[in-house]
């Protein structure tokens, strides 16, 4: 059932023979629907699922419980409380679990704390509007977490710590070997992406960038190199009389003036 829907119908129809059908195969479909009640303006029930909670009742009125708690409380049996959940948090199909386990940790904490709720029984209610008869939808649901819902969220959350350590730490092992190939300083650039992450990686590749790399043995090597310092390949032309470094497109030596080719 498509909640949006229902609610829009519910809003421009009212209550319509319709709308009974689709609730009363929504609290028949759903396991953890307690009851769906239909109240007109004066809270009388023209509407309800089955018989829990209201029982033979033709009225049920909910007063608030403990200003600013949340909670509703049935003036005709007091040890049933509704706490109130927006729209969002009211699931017709599958359960979506971040909601509702949160939800329902909420009661149970709050159960916890007040010693008065330890002889309450809660429940999650939501409800719609009519604002023209001011009539009233209340899907009231049992506050049970999902099966297994707290230990998939500490799966997941594992799972996702563990992908972010591999990651992590393979970056910066990635540095390390790079810089170790290319014969710089491992060790300091290892760490400093360990500790740093894409930021240290960043400025290893600027710091790459800056520089050159020998072709033949792969170390890294100052861009104003005319010679690699590993192996002695030249990286860079040099004047054939001052082996001073030169640019490409220089017909002149730089330093000695020498005509060059």
């Amino acid at each position: 059932m498509d909640y949006e829907r229902v609610s829009e119908r519910f809003a421009k129809e009212g209550v319509t023979d319709r709308l009974k059908t689709e609730l009363q195969k929504l609290a028949s479909d759903s396991k953890d629907i307690n009851n769906v009640v239909v109240l007109n303006k004066d809270n009388t029930v023209i509407f309800k699922a089955n018989q829990n909670l209201i029982g033979a009742r033709t009225r049920l009125e909910l007063i608030p419980y403990a200003a600013g708690s949340g909670y509703l409380q049935d003036r005709n049996d007091p040890d049933h409380l509704f706490k109130v959940v927006k729209a969002e948090n009211l699931i017709l199909n599958k359960d979506y679990i971040p909601n509702e386990l949160h939800l329902s940790q909420v009661v149970n904490d709050e159960s916890s704390y007040e010693t008065d709720f330890s002889t309450k029984e809660v429940y999650l209610l939501n409800y719609l509007i009519n604002r023209n008869t001011r009539s009233k939808v209340l899907l009231i649901r049992t506050a049970t977490p999902i099966p297994f819902a707290e230990k998939l969220f500490e799966f997941t959350g594992t799972l996702l710590g563990l992908m972010l350590a591999v990651y992590w730490i393979g970056l910066a092992l990635w540095v390390y070997q790079d810089a170790r190939r290319k014969k710089a300083n491992a060790s300091l650039w290892g760490l400093l992406a360990l500790i740093t992450n894409l930021a240290g990686l960043f400025v290893y590749l600027i710091y790459k960038q800056n520089n050159l790399i020998c072709f033949k043995c792969g170390t890294l090597q100052s861009k104003f190199s005319s010679f690699c310092s590993n192996c002695g390949t030249e990286i860079n032309e040099s004047c054939p009389h001052c082996q001073a470094m030169i640019s490409k497109g220089n017909i002149y030596c730089t330093r000695c003036g020498a005509k060059l080719g």
